[in-house]
């Protein structure tokens, strides 16, 4: 509790960093299922511990359809929607899922790697040619993901600016303007319907004509809400989170010379090292919350059903119970791929093959091209989102 008796503020007051907020780590330690309040003054419990954040994740106690209403407690007021296949639950989840992962299995993914590789290599030459310092974001980090999705989808790159519009202003998570909000939402509906139109008529060999033909044929199908709400989830979540982590990782790298040091030396590591920094670049305040439909024992205490629990995967990543020494950066880690950055159970991260294979391209592109590549800017200096779901980078500066 405060020192007014109230439970402490979540998210937590801390500044955009690298780094988990120091008190849920605190919490991990002494106080694993704390209670907190939300602003819109919600009292729901948080779980930091891993086996108890896997479990808040998978359990079938758990419920994402509960919150999945306006006034449910929430950070993130633009996610709100039962309509997003996240806020679903088995069986709707499960159909809804059937439909779009075909495009996502490792397999699919790896024949997209030579593509992606192209796609860096060419960004990288631009970068190099204009010579430093390079704007890291807006010349890798967001370009690349950007493409690859748009691409995947038979999205031109052009043809996105209407919904990234609105997939920004879905992962606010300080203001919420309902007006704006829904004016955003009807500007991406009707450009992605146009979209959707002429992926009718002219279908291509690329995702949404498959998931048009879907929405079209009889049997287990897209309803329309479905449809654009899932396209605009595949732009807002294909680009965003691997934009951030990208950017994240390479400050976070320049932190930690030793360790850029080894992956140039030995570009090999660099598929574990990408493990190792989803494990320790801390993105968002929390994963997806969950409502308890029972009873649910979190770490020997009861958590009562219908109590909203939000896992904070930031601090199970740094379980000890885990990852011996978590506090310590290691791109050849051993239990890397442990984290649980991309979540347990059915609403595992559909994207999380294709989100790896960027990382791994983008990091050995940079480690073989920009042996010498330094952050060009101080710390205080940086360029911070706070008010996005990722909280992460507006800019990074780079030279080599």
């Amino acid at each position: 509790m405060t020192a007014h008796g109230q439970p402490p503020l979540f998210p937590f007051d801390a500044p955009p960093s690298t780094d988990p907020a120091p008190e849920a780590i605190r919490m991990l330690r002494t106080d694993p299922v704390p209670l907190v309040r939300l602003a819109g003054g919600h009292e729901v419990r948080l779980v930091t511990r891993y086996d108890d954040v896997q479990r808040a994740m998978s359990d079938p106690r758990m419920s994402r359809a509960a919150l999945a209403t306006p006034d449910a407690p929430t950070i993130v007021p633009g996610l709100q929607s039962p309509d997003m296949m996240p806020n679903m639950d088995p069986p709707d989840h499960t159909r809804l899922r059937r439909l779009v992962a075909k495009a996502f299995t490792i397999r699919n993914v790896e024949l997209l790697r030579p593509r992606v590789e192209t796609v860096a290599t060419s960004l990288m030459n631009q970068m190099l040619a204009a010579g430093p310092p390079a704007d890291l974001v807006s010349a890798l980090a967001e370009p690349l993901p950007g493409i690859v999705i748009c691409e995947l989808l038979g999205i031109a790159h052009d043809e996105r600016e209407p919904l990234l519009a609105f997939t920004e202003a879905m992962s606010i998570t300080t203001t919420f303007d309902q007006e704006a909000f829904a004016a955003t939402g009807a500007v991406a509906a009707s450009h992605l319907l146009e979209l959707i139109e002429h992926k009718r008529r002219h279908p291509g060999d690329d995702l949404l004509s498959g998931l048009t033909q879907v929405h079209d044929e009889d049997g287990d199908r897209l309803s329309e809400a479905e449809l654009l709400i899932t396209v605009m989830l595949l732009i807002g979540a294909g680009q965003e989170t691997t934009m951030a982590q990208l950017a994240k990782s390479v400050l976070l790298l320049s932190h930690h010379p030793d360790q850029w040091a080894r992956l140039v030396a030995a570009p090999g590591l660099v598929p574990n090292a990408a493990e190792e920094l989803l494990r320790v670049v801390a993105l968002g305040h929390a994963g997806q919350p969950r409502m308890t439909r029972e009873d649910v024992e979190f770490s020997g205490q009861t958590v009562e059903s219908g109590t909203t629990v939000f896992p904070v995967v930031n601090a199970a990543n740094r379980d000890p119970a885990v990852f011996p020494d978590p506090d310590r950066f290691d791109v050849a880690r051993r239990e890397a791929a442990h984290h649980l950055s991309f979540g347990r159970g059915a609403h595992f991260c559909l994207g999380a093959p294709l989100a790896r294979m960027e990382l791994q391209v983008a990091l050995h592109a940079l480690v073989t091209r920009m042996p010498g590549l330094a952050v060009a800017e101080r710390d205080d200096e940086l360029a911070w989102q706070p008010e996005s779901l990722t909280r992460g980078l507006r800019r990074l500066l780079i030279t080599w």
